[in-house]
């Protein structure tokens, strides 16, 4: 694809002033699933007033169209919060602000015995600490609420004070406005559901691999490949699928996991086999870059989604803390070409009915930069504060949240306190 390529009439991909500076499209061996990966070089966010691009960004899917979409879509949504409006911004505590606000102790952050660990810098969000608000709009009620800059945008530098890390959970970008924000609060509650999943060691119902599902992996991945997903869908009752594969390609044996939400079971599961998908090519490339990152015990080193997406490719020893889940007991059938009955417009408002009526905030952001409506896009920002985000540094996981201890008993598990939270690194890229 030519530097030059065009998109209603912008450059988006150009090394002068695109969107992204670079594309390449990712190799695929043999052994590799059929799809199609890109991966790109953002622009230079601090050139034009921002801060820095946060992080990298890549596209798969089965078509080179689809793909080439998802990788531009995923990059609209990393570039527009690294622009801020400091405009909007209210300088102030919780407790003087005036403005609506929800209350800090609502927010699912951390564990009391994280904020005695020196090292993390971390300030406990209370009534009196003082931070940058934001205005958001609460899909629950309509109203203007107003959110912490670090909540919203990615990177945030602006505060002295810092009661969370920047993480792109609820970010969300596409042509369609609707898609857009639903796909944002897709990840919060995909995210929520896998983190109270991997820290408590909950093993939820297996879903059966029945033949319609076999033949849908037949068509796109190697036949040695093994395949295991559960349904953690819990309380929130929004079709949440959680999926892992074993396999080996050129460069070994690796462990692949994805998760997704969707308004059915099957969009669920083809989503989340095609996170998968991504992953196994996504590791070939990160194993070279990071050739002589030799893992150890010390998991608090962590401090990256790269590094948690190829440390069980370096540490097969671990192997073994998959196998409840591996050889748990499939029980759950599901219907993969479930039809949809309700447009996405209905499927926010269903969703945000069930938010509100658990009393939890949907709170929403327009991120969409000028030159990113001109291509057509929106990038928005959906934050729930009651979820728990998933945290790629091991030492800030986000353990304090009330549903993690709270949901497990809802569900029939058992509960495990903070000093029994699964210590091992989550696996997620």
């Amino acid at each position: 694809m030519s530097e030059n390529t065009l998109i209603n009439g912008l450059k988006t991909i150009s090394n002068e002033l695109g969107l992204l500076y670079h594309v390449i499209k990712m190799p695929r061996l043999n052994r590799d699933p059929r799809m199609i990966s890109y991966g790109i070089w953002p622009a230079n966010t601090e050139f034009l007033g921002g801060e820095k691009f946060g992080g990298r960004s890549s596209g798969c899917g089965y078509e080179w169209e689809e793909a080439m979409l998802g990788t531009i879509g995923e990059t609209v949504e990393r570039y527009a919060p690294a622009f801020c409006n400091h405009k909007e911004g209210i300088f102030s505590s919780y407790k003087n602000l005036e403005k609506k606000a929800v209350h800090p102790s609502e927010y699912a952050l951390f564990h009391e015995m994280q904020y005695q660990d020196p090292k993390l810098n971390l300030k406990e969000f209370t009534e009196d600490v003082e931070l940058t608000w934001f205005p958001t709009l609460d899909l629950t009620n309509g109203e203007e609420t107003y959110v912490p800059g670090q909540f919203l945008y990615m990177p945030y530098t602006k505060d002295k004070n810092w009661v969370t890390i920047n993480t792109s959970t609820g970010l969300a970008a596409h042509s369609d406005y609707y898609k857009a924000i639903l796909n944002g609060i897709y990840e919060v509650l995909e995210r929520d559901s896998f983190v109270i999943t991997w820290m408590q060691k909950l093993v939820p119902k297996k879903i059966k691999i029945t033949r319609e599902i076999e033949e849908y992996l037949k068509a796109y991945y190697p036949p040695h490949f093994e395949w295991h997903f559960f349904d953690v869908t819990y309380d929130l009752k929004i079709p949440t699928i959680l999926g892992f594969c074993f396999g080996e390609t050129e460069y070994g044996k690796f462990v692949a996991f994805g998760s997704s939400t969707r308004i059915t079971y099957g969009e669920s599961l083809k989503k989340v086999i095609q996170e998968i998908g991504q992953g196994i090519p996504y590791f070939r490339f990160l194993l070279d870059e990071k050739k002589d990152w030799n893992p150890d015990d010390d998991f608090s080193k962590i401090m990256d989604f790269e590094q948690h997406s190829i440390f069980y490719v370096k540490r097969q020893d671990l192997w073994h803390i998959f196998d409840e889940w591996k050889y748990a007991k499939q029980e759950l059938e599901i219907n993969l070409h479930e039809p949809k009955v309700l447009s996405d417009e209905e499927t926010i408002r269903h969703i945000v009915g069930i938010l509100k009526e658990k009393n939890y905030n949907v709170l929403f952001k327009d991120l969409t930069t000028p030159d990113i409506r001109q291509i057509g896009f929106y990038s928005i920002k959906v934050f729930i504060p009651q979820l728990i985000a998933l945290s790629g540094a091991y030492p800030l996981y986000y353990s304090g949240g009330k549903r993690l201890y709270e949901v497990p008993g809802k569900m029939g598990f058992e509960s495990r306190d903070y000093d029994n939270l699964n210590p091992y690194p989550h696996p997620f890229p």
